[in-house]
Parts: C-alpha cells; sequence; structure tokens
C-alpha cells in the first residue's frame, strides 16, 4: 500500500490507539502532514481513551504542533479512517465505523486486516513505518516532523536499546532533530509515580541463581520504565540476565537485558515472542511484545512469571555453542562431522562487493543487513558477499578467486533491504547495492553441511564476540577445517544441492544390486569430440565413444573401452558399427535418492538428478544417473523390499 494510493479519498480521518504514547503520536503527525500537504480537503487527527496527562507528551504535542485531538466521543466518520499504530476493533482502540478503514501499524496481526493494509511487525516503531512510507512518496521531512519521528521510535524501543530493523537505524541516523527540545523531553520521560511502580516492582522480584537471571513482573506502565528497570537490576552482583514485564488489556510489553557473551538481548527476545508476538534489539539490549490473545490460545492459564521463567531456562539448556577462535574448546558430538555430507553451491547468481572499492588499507566495517549488524575488521583483500536474500559475509580474496568467476553485471537484486556498510573509521555509511557485481560459484566450490537438529550459537572466525543462531531445520556448514557458520534453511536449499561425487556405494546400507535388464539400445559412435545433451545434463565424449539411445528417447555417452566390455551387439549389427546392441549382465550398485543431487563424471561433465532418481556405480569411479522410471524399466534389483513406485 502506498499512501498516494488514498489520496482519491476527500475526507480522511487518523486515529491512534487510545491514551496514545510518543511513537503513535508522531506516526499519526506523519500521516497528517502528509495529506494536509496532497491538498485533502477535510482531514482529521485523533484519539480516545483518556486525555494525554504525561508531561512530555504534552509538551511534545505543542511544542511540534501536533493537531492530534482528544475525542471520546466519536463513533462513526463518513470517509477514510485510517488506524495507525493499532488494528481496527483491537481493545486499545475505540471502535469507529467507516465505510473505507485502512491500518498502518507495527505489531503483529491480530484480526482479519482491511483490503487498505500495511502490517510490518519487525520493524521497532510505527514511526519507522510511516517514514518509510514517506520516503516512497519522496516526501520531505523538516525538522518539525524529524524530531516526533525520532522521539517515536526513541520511545517505544526503550531509548534505541531495542532498534530491531535496519530501517530503524536508517531512520534514526537521518533525520534531522532538535536536540534540545529532545533532552527536555527525555528528561521529564518518567513521573514520581513511575518511581513508585519500580520500587513496587522490583520488591517482587524473581531470582533464578543457578541460571543467573532475574523476571520482575511490573504494573502496567510504559516501556520506558520497564527499560530503566532492567537496567537497574543488572547492576547486581550474579545477574547475568534481566526481564521486566507488564501486562496490559490486549499485549505483554517486556524489557530484556543481558551481560554474557553467549546470550544476545534480540535473541531472547525472538525466543520470547515467536509465534505469539514480535521483538528486537541490540546485543545487550532488547525488548518485545506478545498478544494476549495469543498467549491464551497457546499457554491457557499459565503464570507470565512462569512462562518467563521456564522460557528463559529452556533457551539457556537447550542450545549448543561452537566457537571457530578456540576450536580445541568445541565438543566434537556438537558439530557431528561424521553426519555432514558433501554439497556444492549452484550456480546462482550472487553479488560481491571488494573493499577496495570502499576504502583503502584497514577498517573496521559495521554491516547492516535484514539479519543485523555485523562488525568485522577488513582490509582491501577482503570481498563482501551478498547472498539472494540480503545476507552479507566476508570472503577473503584468494578463497573468492578460487570459488567464484565474474559476470561482468551489476548485481541488482529485488530485496526486502538493501545492504549498507558503516566504515566506523570515518563515519561514512555506503548501499552496497551501488558498488555491487554479479558472480557465479565455481563447481570445486564444495562444503560439508548438516541439518540441525537443535538449537546451536556459532562464534565465526570474524567475529569473536557477536554469534550466529542456527534453530532445527537450518544448516551447519563447514567450508574448511574449524571454518564453521550457519545458513537459513530457506537460503541453504536456494544455494546448494547435494553431492555424491565419489560417494562409497559399497558402504551404504540402503544400496541396492541392480542388473540391467535385455533392452536393446541404439549406439552411434562419435567421428569426432563434443558434448551431449542427456537428461542429466550436458556430458562430454571423445571420439570413439559410444553415444547410446534408450527406451524412452534417453541419451549418453560410454567410453569405448567400458562399452566394448559391456555391450554385445544384436544380429545384424557387426561390433563397432551403429547399430542395436544389448548390456550384458552385469551387477552395479544403485542408491535412490529422496533430493535433488549431482555427480561429476571425472572432468566430463555434471549430472543432475531430481529425487526419485537414481544414482547407479558401474565400477569405481564410474558413476550414472537414472531417472525413476527409466530405472524401473531397464534394470532389475537383487534385493527384495525395494520399493520404486513412479509418481
Amino acid at each position: 500500500m502506498k499512501l498516494s494510493d488514498l489520496l482519491k479519498e476527500k475526507r480522511i480521518a487518523i486515529q491512534c490507539h487510545d491514551n496514545p504514547d510518543a511513537d503513535a503520536l508522531a506516526s499519526g503527525f506523519g500521516l497528517y502532514r502528509y495529506f494536509k500537504s496532497s491538498g485533502v480537503s477535510e482531514l482529521k487527527f485523533f484519539y480516545g481513551g483518556s486525555a494525554i496527562t504525561k508531561p512530555n507528551l504534552i509538551r511534545m504535542t505543542e511544542e511540534l504542533r501536533i493537531p492530534a485531538e482528544y475525542e471520546p466521543d466519536i463513533r462513526k466518520w463518513d470517509g477514510l479512517l485510517i488506524n495507525v499504530d493499532c488494528q481496527h476493533g483491537a481493545g486499545n482502540v475505540m471502535n469507529v465505523d467507516a465505510p473505507s478503514i485502512a491500518v498502518i501499524d507495527h505489531h503483529i496481526q491480530e484480526f482479519e486486516p482491511p483490503p487498505l493494509c500495511d502490517l510490518r511487525p519487525w520493524l521497532g516503531s510505527c514511526a519507522t513505518q510511516v517514514w518509510s512510507l514517506l520516503m516512497d512518496e519522496s516526501y520531505q521531512i523538516d525538522i518539525q516532523l524529524g524530531t516526533a519521528l525520532h522521539f517515536g521510535l526513541f520511545t517505544d524501543t526503550n531509548g534505541f536499546s531495542e532498534v530491531r530493523h535496519p530501517l530503524d537505524r536508517d531512520m534514526w541516523e537521518s533525520l534531522e532533530v532538535d536536540n534540545r527540545l529532545l533532552k527536555r523531553l527525555k528528561r521529564s520521560n518518567l513521573s514520581l509515580a513511575d518511581l513508585f511502580v519500580a520500587s513496587y516492582a522490583l520488591s517482587d522480584l524473581h531470582v533464578d541463581k543457578e541460571h543467573s537471571f532475574v523476571v520482575i513482573p511490573t504494573p502496567p506502565c510504559d516501556p520506558n520504565l520497564l527499560g530503566f528497570i532492567s537496567d537497574m537490576s543488572m547492576q547486581a552482583d550474579g545477574v547475568d540476565i534481566a526481564l521486566s514485564y507488564s501486562a496490559g488489556d490486549d499485549r505483554i510489553k517486556f524489557s530484556v537485558r543481558t551481560g554474557t557473551r553467549d546470550v544476545k538481548a534480540s535473541d531472547l527476545v525472538g525466543w520470547l515472542s515467536n509465534s505469539i508476538g514480535s521483538g528486537g534489539g541490540h546485543r545487550e539490549k532488547a525488548g518485545g511484545n506478545i498478544a494476549m490473545k495469543k498467549y491464551h490460545e497457546n499457554f491457557c492459564d499459565l503464570h507470565l512469571m512462569d512462562y518467563f521463567s521456564k522460557s528463559i531456562r529452556d533457551y539457556l539448556t537447550g542450545c549448543s555453542v561452537i566457537d571457530c577462535a578456540n576450536s580445541a574448546e568445541n565438543d566434537d558430538e556438537v558439530i557431528d562431522r561424521a553426519s555432514m555430507s558433501a554439497y556444492r553451491k549452484q550456480s546462482v547468481r550472487l553479488g560481491f562487493v571488494p573493499c577496495h572499492k570502499l576504502f583503502e588499507g584497514k577498517a573496521d566495517l559495521q554491516i547492516r543487513m535484514l539479519e543485523g549488524d555485523l562488525d568485522i575488521a577488513a582490509n582491501d583483500e577482503t570481498i563482501l558477499m551478498i547472498g539472494i536474500k540480503g545476507e552479507v559475509y566476508p570472503i577473503e580474496l584468494e578463497k573468492f578467486i578460487m570459488s567464484y568467476a565474474l559476470t561482468g553485471e551489476s548485481f541488482a537484486p529485488d530485496l526486502l533491504y538493501n545492504p549498507t556498510v558503516l566504515n566506523k573509521n570515518n563515519g561514512a555509511r555506503i548501499s552496497l547495492l551501488e558498488y555491487a557485481n554479479v558472480c557465479v560459484g565455481l563447481d570445486d566450490s564444495r562444503i560439508s553441511a548438516r541439518r540441525l537438529y537443535g538449537r546451536v550459537k556459532v562464534f565465526t572466525r570474524w567475529d569473536s564476540e557477536n554469534y550466529f543462531s542456527g534453530a532445527p531445520g537450518d544448516w551447519l556448514v563447514e567450508k574448511e577445517t574449524d571454518d564453521l557458520y550457519i545458513i537459513a534453511s530457506d537460503v541453504f536449499d536456494n544455494l546448494y544441492i547435494r553431492d555424491y561425487t565419489g560417494e562409497d556405494l559399497a558402504a551404504r546400507d540402503d544400496a541396492v544390486v541392480a542388473v540391467k535388464k535385455h533392452i536393446q539400445v541404439s549406439v552411434m559412435f562419435a567421428r569426432e569430440p563434443g558434448i551431449l545433451d542427456t537428461y542429466e545434463g550436458p556430458i562430454s565424449y571423445g571420439e570413439g565413444d559410444a553415444l547410446l539411445t534408450g527406451v524412452r528417447g534417453e541419451s549418453w555417452p560410454v567410453g569405448r573401452e567400458r562399452f566394448f566390455s559391456s555391450y554385445s551387439a544384436r544380429s545384424g549389427t557387426a561390433a563397432g558399427e551403429d547399430g542395436i546392441y544389448v548390456k550384458r549382465a552385469t551387477e552395479s550398485l544403485a542408491l535412490q535418492i529422496d533430493e535433488q543431487f549431482i555427480v561429476e563424471l571425472d572432468g566430463k561433465g555434471i549430472l543432475r538428478g531430481a529425487p526419485g532418481d537414481w544414482l547407479v556405480r558401474y565400477e569405481p569411479g564410474d558413476y550414472g544417473i537414472i531417472k525413476r522410471g527409466i530405472f524401473k524399466e531397464t534394470y532389475d534389483t537383487l534385493e527384495p523390499g525395494v520399493n520404486d513406485s513412479e509418481s
């Protein structure tokens, strides 16, 4: 949805949630300014609940001239009603009927949304969402609106400590603001009543000494107060994690602080709010909210204290850690190399940016991507790779040259967020796509990998302070010994394919013995070298090699020497001449594969198989791939119980 799509409406009302906070006021103000400048004839910005009484919100509306009206009795609007920072029908916003309704909100979906809807629960504030919509319209944001949006993000993310998305950081860094006014607004954030609330909350905290965390139930309050309480708790000796929470009518808000390397606050918040809320933040400070309706649907009447305490314990005890910089301390059972298999990177178009294009010499960089920020030390031989979803990771120049081929094209994918890099030495932030070109992985770009069945954290060689989290279904990957990292499941499936080159089928319990049926094949002998397009991929052949055509028109080459040792001419065909041949009854090993896979034929090419196809080993080092239907028609298996039902 674009704001310009709504300009056909002549009467527009902007409604934020009851008892609005700074984020709701800033978001509504941004929409009001846009529609006002676009010439909407009748425009209204209002809220219900109770009138604003908090000192900094009163100052914010007065000094920034935010025209938010307290209208608790409105029940109908004849025109377009835009619910901002809330959802129509939710418990935190009074119900107003209108013939046309739009929703702009950064909380998780609670109701069936109207056709005009923009939900972005991954953002830290609705102010960021409105800023993004304004940027899409090339709207010029002045210092007045910039200050409001800045303060909206500040308050909804506990003083930026829970910033969760690169767009939040982009807005934060780009706005022109009135710092004098912001200081006054921040200083008047807590009231004396808030201090009494904090005192009451801290007197009722729960301590888990075994796992070094505290959980603090707090009466309904401003989210900033939750952060204040968690910060105070972290000053206590023996506390590595602090969580404070408060429950309202429609959602539970909570704030997390951590002081241990192995626990990112943002990671823990994601664990606590998974599927029932949203959240985010930094390594040490983060926060989120949980929809009360979804909480009760999933956990019935479980007390919130019990939910948070148990969830934190499960998080701490149910995750393994791999530290690539201290490989001697890693548990081999966690890495489990014995269960890793070979995979090869497919010819996917990736982006790359040589760091020497961005700066000279050495630099400390902060890479900003959808997955979060990554801090690395780079030099002019560091290459920044950009994946299919905008994920960024560094690679050394020597490895890059060996693993990738250049196409000379610019890299311009359609991403949810275009990654950037900040040079901490000079403060310059650069969009990587402006410098990115396309590269394609070479055939020898092989890795070892296994799917994860539990949660794992990996500290890479590049960053010893920030880990990457892997959940069940993701992949643990090793490029070289002790060079391990995590690849998300959907990214891995798009990038890598199982490589059975050199697979020892004789050691596989699920391999069977296969004997070729006495089926005639048509054979031509190559007059000169060439490439044959088989069902499984192009394969090169030499002069004199046999080019065979089978029962379904499938074709494949066979080396001349191996052909004459395996095939016999039929009546009417002289040996060595084009004609009809039958394979002798020789045994081969075969394995049906349940995933996409490849096998390399000793420099002649790469065969590709689909799930259900068969990998056949004719003799050591000599492999082929046969489609499942063709295998069924042309081979007998000697092992009982082989099921090859054709789909």
